[in-house]
């Protein structure tokens, strides 16, 4: 049985064809790329921040980067959990209560929710979490009423 060869000769680093792998020559600096992203380059908060309004998944997809390296990268950053259930949450929240006129709760919400940008660990303090709890009460008890209604 002959050996295959390593991965990197069967790809051309010198064709623009190869989406996966790639070498460039910047500044006396060799860059491998991966994926239309250099390797060599680390992922900052700022970026990774502007990210957390989606799923994790479509975040590593948008960024040009893995799952596993996106929450290796966090961790590093001691993000634990990704906040995009949080911050979706929150900004269902925000627009039921924009939709009451509820104008200094949704205020209080708005500022939590740039909390949560800033220290994503942060857990949601117990108001809001009473807040979360009532408006899913009464989203619940509206529809019961509609479907009583419309049989």
């Amino acid at each position: 049985i002959s050996e295959l060869p390593p991965l990197g000769s069967l790809l051309d680093p010198d064709d623009d064809n190869n989406a996966i792998l790639s070498s460039t020559r910047e500044e006396g600096v060799d860059y491998k790329m991966v994926r239309g992203r250099k390797r060599s380059e680390v992922l900052e908060l700022e970026e990774i921040q502007k990210h957390f309004n989606m799923p994790i998944t479509k975040a590593a997809r948008e960024m040009k980067i893995g799952l596993t390296l996106l929450k290796k990268r966090c961790r590093e950053l001691n993000i634990m959990r990704w906040p995009h259930r949080k911050i979706k949450s929150l900004n269902s929240l925000i627009n039921s209560f924009k939709e009451q006129g509820l104008l200094e709760e949704m205020r209080r919400l708005e500022e939590q929710q740039r909390f949560l940008h800033n220290f994503p660990d942060a857990d949601l303090t117990e108001s809001i979490n009473r807040l979360r709890q009532a408006c899913a009460k009464d989203n619940y008890k509206r529809r019961r009423t509609l479907a009583a209604l419309s049989n």
